[in-house]
């Protein structure tokens, strides 16, 4: 099946309001096929669809399938009417890796992925590609600032694409180019374990660079011992033995400064908006991929790089508080976010987690423990079930402050409600002092720190 074969079809996508499949369904309509879509909410994504005239019916219903050819699916869709009254109707259906995989087909694809790190080094790869004149389709897992939504479509036949390991769907892709930038304990709900998640890796990147080029982060253990695999591997990353390093010159609240090497050339000097080495590690990616395409980009363009919704984003100033909102729900990325914000000097930083899933909290709790329990004004909400149904003898949000209260000097406040969130919130922007107070995760916190806001910021 190729995509040009769904131009005359009526295509159907369950789940279409979530950041990467609305992305998808604008790529069809784009390319002259007749989509629709339905979820159970309408969010910020649903005005995008609508903008671009397509029709999203809220709640899942048996009716919205009627008279369509064929259906495409979140993975996050697990029972659902309307897979069943496919079924019944014998209307083929399909995940969204397979929607991905008939896009990507026949185009020079370069893909990211990982375990941290992929919407923002896509973006920031696709928005360098644009300014060198290649102007790829980028299709992200987040709002590009550049571009005002999560997915830039052109006629090119390039395509810059994030692909999640979550679901697997990027070991069903074919790229010319893969970024792997690094792997880390996530996703062990639907990998069943650790190991598992590494060997499907490996045999993928030893699939991959079979007949194309291979980008690995050389600072990951892991990955480091597969850029052995092939001679189409490449390596980046802190380490003078990678095929492209870097050296940190200076890290600010401002910008990340930094000189590019080539073997044991220095090619670049670079500044950067992005805050914090690890996105320094991560342009340094993104370099190895210019330099193979051999195109020319300015630290103009670099810096031109608007982000992306969601990732150390600001939402505004109260009096004398800065507000920020993050989407890591890793301990991982959660260390990187706290790093970034150390560099604001002469601030206190006060940092909010809501832990999302059950499961992640209790697969990473050491990890949890490890990474905030030396961190002082820590408040952590509820756990944001995601669906997930709490067990028994499952830890939750208050066993982990319970934990860090007693391992810890610092006091963690444990908040059980937004509203409760908001009177504290409301006492910390009143307080005299300057700071900073970040909220970190991927449930329902970023809406709610926005409506904080909103309404408070006159």
């Amino acid at each position: 099946m190729k995509l040009l074969s769904l131009i005359n079809k009526k295509v159907h996508i369950i789940g279409i309001n979530g950041i990467g499949m609305s992305a998808l369904a604008v790529y069809l309509k784009k390319n002259k096929i007749d989509v629709s879509g339905s979820d159970i909410a309408s969010n910020s994504n649903t005005k995008i669809l609508e903008k671009n005239g397509i029709p999203v019916q809220i709640g899942h219903k048996p009716s919205n399938v009627r008279g369509k050819d064929m259906i495409f699916y979140s993975t996050a869709i697990k029972d659902n009417p309307e897979i069943d009254a496919a079924k019944k109707s014998n209307i083929p259906f399909y995940n969204r890796s397979k929607l991905l995989q008939l896009i990507c087909n026949d185009k020079f694809t370069i893909v990211v992925t990982g375990s941290h790190g992929k919407t923002t080094t896509t973006s920031m790869l696709g928005h360098l590609l644009v300014c060198s004149g290649l102007s790829p389709t980028i299709i992200t897992g987040g709002i590009m600032n550049n571009f005002g939504q999560n997915i830039y479509l052109t006629d090119s036949n390039y395509v810059v694409v994030e692909a999640d390991e979550s679901d697997g769907t990027v070991f069903k892709l074919n790229p010319k180019i893969l970024i792997y930038l690094n792997v880390d304990k996530e996703h062990l709900d639907y990998y069943k374990s650790y190991t598992k998640l590494k060997f499907k890796i490996k045999t993928y990147i030893k699939k991959v660079s079979k007949n194309s080029l291979v980008i690995l982060n050389n600072d990951d253990i892991f990955l480091q011992k597969l850029s052995n695999l092939s001679k189409n591997i490449i390596t980046y990353g802190k380490s003078i033995k990678s095929n492209y390093y870097y050296k940190i010159d200076k890290l600010t609240e401002k910008d990340s400064r930094f000189n590019f090497f080539q073997q044991n050339e220095k090619i670049a000097k670079i500044k950067s908006p992005l805050l914090g080495e690890h996105n320094v590690q991560n342009l340094c990616a993104i370099l190895a991929v210019i330099k193979h395409l051999n195109i020319q980009i300015s630290n103009k363009d670099v810096m031109n790089f608007k982000g992306i919704q969601r990732r150390m984003n600001t939402l505004g100033k109260i009096k004398n508080s800065i507000l920020v909102d993050d989407y890591a729900h890793h301990p991982t990325e959660i260390q990187k976010l706290i790093e970034v914000c150390k560099l604001y000097k002469n601030k206190d930083f006060f940092l909010i987690i809501e832990p999302h899933r059950f499961s992640r909290l209790n697969d990473l709790y050491s990890d949890y423990i490890k990474i905030l329990k030396n961190i002082k004004n820590l408040i952590i909400l509820k756990t944001y079930s995601a669906g997930e149904s709490f067990e028994k003898n499952m830890k939750d949000s208050k066993n982990l402050v319970n934990d860090l209260n007693v391992l810890s000097n610092n006091k963690v406040s444990y908040i059980d409600t937004y509203d409760e969130l908001f009177k504290l919130l409301d006492t910390l922007v009143n307080a005299k002092n300057s700071k900073i107070i970040v909220a970190a995760g991927a449930g329902s916190i970023s809406a709610q720190m926005r409506f904080f806001y909103e309404s408070r910021k006159y």
